[in-house]
């Protein structure tokens, strides 16, 4: 019925080339099988009806033909040897190509088929290449609704002589790589159906990556990052690529566990697929993906296993997933578990368990140093800084970098500088610190700040304390020393409006930092335990924004603390114990205000790292505060006695902001330039609010200021 294969038996140049060899044996085995096939008849009407009408004459005739065999059993010697001739020129055609690589022989090999599974196939994707085999199928199967092969056919066609029928029909039942091509529903229902992702890779010779799933190349290309960090778990890794085991790695989002793994499949110049199983439908997903690995010849990489119990709280994978990914056929010895929490279930298999510890300073460093490599950077771009004030993963530290360098790119500025890249640091640090403080905007300078010098000298000295921070610990070797109490803690004592939030502010914008304002206050709670809950929730969240913790009104819990006479004076002295501890563990920068210094004992002193007071202001800086506060846009009269005002009111910087705004507003609703009047009403409605008397004899000459009578 064919010519034959060519008798040109050079090599093959393409698999479709090759394929077209395979449709002339099938085709031949198809004919023979039709040719001994005890059909109804040719002369039956109803031969164009069949498997869409049963009529008595088929009925009797399926009851008295005898039980199918195998074509090999049914075809004469003569026929068989025609058969095996087309085949094993076929297979002498492949031996003879210089590189067979053709999906199709990939398959075979790499999902170890047999003969008889390789022809199944064989018979699959010709019915998908050629439209010809669906009514040739339909007929041979007596029904034309079947257009595909059945698992019944295939074992008729390509049993092989004197093997049993129900064996290799029950072939279809088991679970295996071979099993694993055809989609379950078809092979439910006796069908032979390629799956879509072998279909695929037989046409394309790969698999598209998607955002489930994705394939990397160990044997084409490298990573673009090199491996500067993490090397013992990177020595480990290779040293399992002889083991047959499961390799559990854990470690924080972010913190390198798919970078080490990328790397590992460069060095021994392997493929890996990574299936991202985080949604609900991860068990298909995890399916897909181990085919996927099968067909190129990669090993299977699994992350995001970690789940969420009742309260949302992240939890390691249940036993029951673990259980489902290490039966999974992927054709390789090993498997790779990635998950930010340790693996807990129980392993049917050898399991090795890695943890990627949290950063060191060093590493971070080193990471800051490789991420900036190819900017240009400003002068006050400190990488150590960055090392000691965030506590990044590594994909932190990268995309923080790019998106700096970008954002700089965008600005036409020509180098990078210090805010910005802080401002891109902040933007990868993910924390719910907003649900328990309030963020504090970073509105002033040190020029706003109207303190004595040693004052000063005593913050500016603290802000090196984070600035430094690589130096001293690092470099000079205190981190062998001194390995607990890292952070900074700054204690502000005064009375009310001295300025310690604002200095809070400055110390703030000095360090590039954000800050949150967290009022104890709302903190403490009546409650036994709930203090110290809160307290805890607060830093827990602050280890993640990196962040400045401003601690207001710290009297609500020092005012507490003292001799112990009953139940909730001891309960008092616990929360500021726990508060001590959390700050001592804080390894971030923590400023507390109080206006009691005088109730902190030397407990609390001993783990304060610096301790401001801040007087009460006299004239001269009163003076002093008066003249910053005021804008250089402000429109000021010159009738104005700035002495007088700060000798004549006794009141704190936080009062002369509040009399110089009210004077602003007074001004502008008069259209006229800010003038003593203005001043002299604000600051005599300041002393009103606080129940103060002034006498209007005490304002000597601008008394008559006060158009309403103000003074007494």
């Amino acid at each position: 019925m064919h010519e034959g294969i060519s008798p040109n038996l050079s090599g093959y140049t393409s698999q479709w080339e090759l394929m077209r060899d395979l449709f002339l044996w099938l085709d031949l085995k198809l004919y023979y099988y039709y040719d001994h096939h005890q059909w109804l008849g040719p002369d039956s009407g109803m031969k164009n009806m069949l498997g869409l009408v049963v009529t008595r004459e088929e009925f009797e005739h399926q009851l008295a033909k005898a039980a199918q065999q195998g074509l090999a059993e049914q075809i004469t010697p003569e026929e068989a040897s025609h058969i095996s001739d087309m085949y094993q020129a076929a297979l002498l055609r492949l031996r003879r190509t210089e590189k067979q690589d053709f999906p199709l022989m990939q398959l075979f090999s790499r999902c170890k088929l047999d003969e008889f599974e390789q022809h199944c196939v064989i018979l699959a994707y010709a019915a998908v290449l050629d439209r010809k085999y669906e009514k040739l199928l339909a007929y041979l199967q007596d029904d034309m609704t079947r257009k595909t092969p059945g698992t019944a056919l295939a074992v008729q066609l390509f049993l092989p002589a004197e093997e049993n029928v129900e064996q290799y029909m029950a072939r279809f039942s088991q679970k295996g790589l071979f099993i694993s091509l055809f989609q379950p529903e078809a092979l439910a229902n006796g069908a032979l159906v390629l799956r879509p992702l072998v279909l695929e890779y037989l046409s394309a010779g790969r698999i598209a990556d998607t955002s489930r799933r994705q394939t990397y190349d160990g044997t084409a290309h490298s990573p673009k990052e090199r491996l500067t960090i993490q090397t013992e778990i990177a020595r480990r890794l290779d040293g399992l690529m002889d083991t047959a085991c499961v390799v559990c790695l854990s470690g924080g989002a972010g913190s390198g566990k798919r970078f080490q793994l990328e790397h590992l499949f460069s060095r021994q110049k392997v493929r890996g697929v990574f299936a991202d199983l985080s949604s609900e439908d991860w068990k298909e997903c995890a399916e897909q993906a181990a085919l996927a690995a099968v067909l190129q010849d990669a090993y299977l990489c699994a992350y995001h296993l970690d789940e969420k119990n009742e309260t949302g709280d992240m939890v390691p994978p249940s036993a029951h997933k673990i259980e489902t990914l290490c039966a999974l056929q992927t054709g390789k010895d090993k498997l790779f578990l990635l998950s930010c929490l340790p693996v807990s279930a129980r392993v049917g298999r050898l399991a090795v368990d890695l943890a990627l510890p949290a950063l060191s300073e060093r590493e971070r460093l080193e990471l800051f140093r490789v991420a900036l490599r190819q900017a240009q950077l400003a002068d006050d771009v400190s990488a150590e800084e960055l090392a000691g004030k965030f506590h990044f993963s590594p994909r932190q530290i990268r995309l923080a970098a790019q998106q700096a360098i970008g954002l700089a790119q965008l600005d036409g500025k020509p180098k990078l500088d210090s805010e910005g890249l802080h401002q891109a640091c902040y933007r990868q640090v993910v924390h719910r610190l907003g649900e328990l403080a309030h963020r504090v905007p970073a509105a002033y300078t040190w020029d706003d700040v109207v303190l004595p010098a040693p004052q000063k000298q005593l913050m500016q000295q603290a802000c090196n304390h984070v600035r430094y921070q690589y130096q001293v610990y690092c470099n000079w070797g205190f981190e062998r020393k001194i390995s607990y109490g890292r952070g900074l803690s700054i204690l502000f004592a005064g009375s009310p409006g001295t300025g310690k939030t604002m200095c809070a502010q400055v110390i703030a914008r000095q360090l590039n930092m954000e800050m949150y304002k967290v009022n104890i206050s709302q903190i403490v709670s009546k409650y036994i335990g709930e203090t110290e809950k809160n307290l805890q929730a607060v830093f827990a969240e602050a280890r993640d924004s990196n962040c400045i913790l401003f601690f207001d009104e710290c009297d609500a819990l020092f005012g507490k603390r003292g001799e112990v006479k009953d139940s909730h004076d001891r309960n008092a002295n616990v929360e500021v114990a726990y508060l001590l501890q959390q700050i001592e563990e804080y390894d971030g920068v923590c400023i507390l205000a109080t206006n009691l210094v005088g109730n902190i004992d030397a407990a609390f002193m001993r783990r304060i790292t610096y301790v401001v007071h801040f007087p009460f202001p006299d004239a001269a800086m009163r003076e002093e505060i008066y003249r910053r506060t005021i804008p250089a846009a402000v429109p000021l009269s010159d009738d104005i006695d700035w002495k007088f005002l700060a000798e004549k009111f006794e009141l704190s910087g936080g009062h002369i902001k509040n009399i110089v705004l009210v004077a602003a507003f007074m001004a502008a609703g008069q259209g006229t330039p800010v003038g003593m009047r203005h001043l002299l009403r604000a600051a005599v409605g300041e002393l009103k609010k606080n129940e103060i008397v002034v006498v209007r004899e005490e304002l000597r000459e601008y008394a008559d200021l006060l158009d309403d009578g103000g003074a007494a």
